[in-house]
């Protein structure tokens, strides 16, 4: 049998899509569950509640030209460091308010036009929890401030402490049951949370010699006596209570059981789709300690037609043709993407992003099945290889990249990079292509700045000033491992990182021919 290379995620592109909470891809994921998405360049509002890092709010704001964009930040400090940091990037469809969900909550109680009726409403908890009102308070906003058929988007620790889901499970099944059944649950605790009891040896064992002996309760007694709080479950209850539906899981690998959920658990995973604790259930199959929620306002639409639900995305892929390994690996699957759809979609996407309609139209996809396509299309974006994405409408033909002579950065937030002392740390760019924000290496950022200021003959002398400035730095070991700059070396770093990347930057909005 021969043995194909195989990557477990895409984790190799030096662009880095961070679209988590992108209003693409929240509505590609609310698609795969049914609900038909909001059209691409259909003007939306959003705001993101505990807003911590303005610059990512407006690096998705130039990602997005046809959203008005509002952070709720701290206090007046941070609304003034926000409103900075846009006017300086050039971006004006980003606002900062000041206050917590409550004070937001009180101020449109009280007539308050700001902000206004959203259609995307986000907040990560998953590293400073909000308080209790605080967190009641987001989800009434989300009740009262989201349009029919809205998203709301929350990240957050779905337990206090490792093991949480186990303990949580125990402590609200294991009473309703009799003996025979408490056994069954034990070898059902046994396969769900295999990836869990692995780091945990002594639990293990004690689950294993309960089931050994036929004695459940040895085991199951201890989680019955203390209490067992699940955010997930709270969080399931209280958006049930304000009419909001589940509408998926933002981390969007974690929507597909047969890639996400161990090979032993999978069975057990799909059995328990309707029960009322399945996301608690996943939680322990997945030995996850922070979950990534999207609910959707009620009501709203729902439609089959593959052609609604994901034909008005693009598809592309950052990552150049040669690095995507034939073969995709995940919890025992492997997907052969040397297949002739697959490959053939793959050499597409990695030129250009693209819609269902344009591969229907070129040559290499006019002979088949339209839902053939939107499946294959739907695994290469499950595995991560390829991204949904804004499209190309606002790059005017920058598309074309025969001009490189002279290439330039694209937009106001992309153009603050000419300002930009690069270190050792990733550099955000907006990519209006995607819609969200994109992160280069800084090496690759070193190279866009040289471009952007002198042209492609004139690039290594661009470059030097820079590079003598950072060898003088802490960051000249990561950034110059090849020693002292010269000439020849600047060369050869524009001359492979050009080679490589530039036609993505074109075909991603980060440049445009002058």
């Amino acid at each position: 049998m021969t043995h194909m290379p195989t990557i477990k995620r895409m984790e190799t592109s030096a662009m880095k899509p961070q679209s988590t909470f992108s209003p693409v891809s929240l509505r590609y994921i609310a698609a795969l569950r049914g609900h038909k998405p909001k059209k691409v360049n259909a003007d939306f509002t959003y705001a993101e509640a505990a807003c911590r890092s303005p610059e990512q709010l407006i690096c998705l704001a130039a990602s997005n030209p046809e959203g008005r964009f509002y952070g709720f930040v701290a206090d007046d400090n941070a609304r003034r460091h926000g409103e900075e940091q846009a006017a300086q990037r050039g971006v004006f469809n980003a606002i900062f308010l000041t206050g917590a969900p409550s004070q937001i909550l009180a101020r449109i109680g009280n007539g308050a036009a700001l902000p206004p009726m959203l259609d995307y409403l986000c907040c990560d908890e998953s590293v400073e929890a909000l308080p209790a009102d605080e967190r009641a308070a987001l989800f009434d906003l989300a009740q009262k401030r989201l349009n029919d058929g809205g998203l709301f988007a929350t990240s957050y620790r779905a337990y206090g402490h490792d093991g949480g889901a186990l303990r949580f499970l125990a402590h609200e099944m294991a009473p309703e049951m009799d003996a025979e059944q408490k056994l069954e649950f034990l070898l059902e605790l046994k396969k769900l949370g295999a990836a869990w009891l692995a780091r945990h040896p002594d639990t293990d064992a004690a689950l294993k010699a309960a089931i050994a002996k036929g004695d459940a309760d040895a085991f199951l007694s201890p989680y019955a006596a203390e209490p067992a709080p699940s955010a997930t479950f709270d969080t399931l209850v209280a958006m049930g209570s304000r009419g909001l539906a589940y509408a998926g899981d933002a981390l969007l690998t974690s929507n597909y059981v047969e890639l996400a959920v161990p090979t032993e658990a999978q069975e057990l995973v799909v059995k328990c789709r309707n029960h009322m604790l399945y996301e608690p259930i996943k939680d322990l199959a997945l030995d996850r300690m922070v979950r990534s929620d999207i609910w959707v306002k009620a009501p709203f639409d729902m439609t089959g037609e593959l052609a609604e639900l994901f034909g008005g995305f693009a598809y592309g892929i950052t990552v150049p043709r040669e690095d995507i390994p034939p073969a995709f690996a995940a919890q025992g699957k492997v997907i052969d993407l040397s297949a002739p759809l697959y490959d053939r979609l793959i050499g597409l996407m990695t030129t250009l992003p693209m819609g269902i309609g344009d591969f229907l139209s070129h040559p290499d996809g006019q002979s088949e099945d339209p839902a053939k396509i939107v499946e294959a299309i739907n695994i290469l974006v499950a595995c991560g290889v390829a991204s949904p994405m804004r499209g190309l409408r606002d790059l005017r033909g920058q598309h074309n990249i025969g001009n490189v002579a002279q290439p330039r950065l694209l937009g106001n937030f992309n153009r603050y990079l000419d300002k930009t002392n690069v270190g050792e740390a990733d550099i955000w760019l907006a990519s209006p292509v995607m819609g969200c924000g994109i992160e280069v290496s800084p090496r690759d950022a070193l190279v866009m700045q040289a471009l952007n200021r002198a042209g492609l003959a004139n690039s290594v002398s661009a470059l030097m000033p820079e590079l003598r400035r950072i060898a003088e730095t802490p960051d000249a070991k990561t950034l110059l491992p090849e020693g002292a700059p010269t000439a020849e070396g600047a060369q050869k770093l524009i001359q492979d990182t050009v080679g490589k990347s530039l036609p993505q930057w074109y075909a991603y909005g980060l440049l445009e021919a002058a």
